[in-house]
């Protein structure tokens, strides 16, 4: 064993010429040799780095999917939580309020950016987002059986927070307004949300949103070709930069099994090419899993809520079907004289009370109709201010006046006789002192007038 890893060094230093690769490598030896020491099975990690969906409500666990640890929400990392419509004030509030004072004609100009991005036919996203990863549940599990953090998981943690920290640093045109690290899944991963930011145009506005430009202004060339664009010249370089950060903390990287020194130059950029396009259907299919999930739980608790009303349906139901065989034992079957159509009669009083019944019916059917539409109307009426009352806690509480409001509510409500009595001696112990102090002031003004 011995013999082999000086090999291996010796291996590497001639190999390896450059001061800095040296060092990286020396590095992820000795991360080796430590994991063989504890006796931990050495293997290459793979770099995950596709687009993802951009399920913000997902990213800040305003929902919880199927696949997450609900006692490790906790364990969750934010960097960075703006929201979307402050993101954009921030990037393009001052070019739209300077667009706006050179219009002469009100309907040119723009009243929300956000919204006309958001209706676009150019092809532009509010918002992109890439799902980092450094590698996979088989080998960097975030928690052991045990419950614990694992030591690969502490591992690609550190790296993974450092590009989160040095993200906006290296791409000054790409806004990072939200940031998140998931602990609470399988594997740890970041979703990196930013909104392209691009300058310099000469008509129009003079700031906008867009990809392509932003990757230009911040030095990528132009798309020769769909797989040689500036996307994934972007991405090739992210990629590298954290394949760099593995290395300085000692995990080697592999691309799904693709090993460079096997392949010429053009082989190895299609294979990563190919990678690209496999990561992104992935994430689309899991996306697409979170957004049924997402649903399914919407229509769970639409059926929890009707489920009350549901068995309250079932009960005069069964009412009705009793009513109906009373009515029906009313009926005589008579002899078929007219054709084959069967005919029944009935007791004129017993007549009456179907008719009278039928009429209830209707009535009550039409009742319902009404009530049912008022009631949905309610219930929106119900879930939005809801809303309304979530998003004031959250105010108040990020502003430190949830005591104030406290106070507020107890000062609207109506007051005891025993309040009542406490606050007219206040008021009378207040309403004395004051003329106390009045009838002082004169005396000493007559005091200094006969000095």
């Amino acid at each position: 064993m011995i013999r082999s890893v000086k090999g291996n060094k010796a291996l590497l230093l001639t190999k390896v010429t450059k001061n800095g690769e040296l060092r990286k490598h020396l590095i992820l030896e000795k991360s080796r040799l430590e994991q063989r020491k504890r006796g931990d099975a050495i293997g290459a990690k793979t770099i995950s780095f596709p687009k993802g969906r951009g399920h913000l409500t997902h990213n800040n666990r305003e929902f919880i999917s199927k696949n997450v640890d609900v006692d490790r929400v906790s364990w969750n990392r934010v960097y960075k939580k703006e929201s979307l419509e402050d993101a954009y004030e921030n990037c393009f509030g001052q070019a739209v309020r300077e667009y706006n004072a050179a219009q002469k004609r009100k309907d040119r100009r723009k009243e929300n950016y956000l919204k006309e991005i958001e209706h676009s036919g150019n092809g532009e996203k509010v918002f992109y987002e890439n799902v980092v990863q450094i590698g996979k549940v088989t080998d960097t599990p975030v928690v052991d059986e045990n419950g614990n953090l694992t030591e690969s998981a502490e591992a690609a943690i550190e790296v993974l927070e450092e590009y989160a920290k040095t993200f906006q640093e290296r791409n000054p045109n790409l806004y990072l307004f939200n940031c998140v690290m998931h602990l609470d899944e399988a594997t740890p991963h970041l979703h990196m949300d930013y909104i392209p930011v691009a300058h310099g145009y000469k008509t129009g506005l003079k700031t906008r949103n867009s990809l392509t430009k932003a990757f230009q202004e911040m030095g990528f060339e132009k798309a020769v070709s769909k797989k040689e664009n500036e996307t994934v010249a972007w991405q090739q370089r992210e990629r590298n930069y954290l394949t760099e950060l593995c290395k300085e903390h000692g995990i080697e990287v592999e691309i799904l099994g693709v090993q460079r020194e096997n392949l010429s130059l053009p082989e190895y950029k299609s294979a990563m090419q190919k990678v690209v396009v496999l990561e992104q259907q992935a994430e689309e299919l899991h996306a697409q899993i979170e957004e049924l999930e997402e649903k399914e739980q919407k229509n769970q608790e639409i059926l929890s809520k009707y489920d009350l009303r549901a068995k309250d349906l079932k009960t005069i139901s069964e009412e009705a079907e009793m009513e109906a065989k009373k009515v029906k034992s009313m009926a005589l079957a008579v002899n078929k004289f007219f054709g084959s159509e069967e005919y029944v009669k009935v007791k004129k009083s017993d007549w009456n009370k179907i008719t009278d019944i039928f009429k209830r019916t209707i009535s009550r059917n039409l009742l319902l109709e009404t009530y049912e539409k008022k009631i949905c109307g309610l219930e929106k009426k119900v879930s939005k201010l809801t809303g309304q009352i979530e998003r004031r806690n959250q105010f108040m509480v990020s502003k430190d006046l949830e005591q104030a409001y406290i106070e507020f509510e107890k000062s609207l409500q109506p007051k005891t006789f025993k309040q009542k009595l406490e606050e007219k001696k206040e008021e009378a112990f207040r309403q004395n002192q004051k003329r106390n102090m009045e009838k002082q002031e004169v005396t000493n003004k007559k005091r200094f007038q006969r000095e």
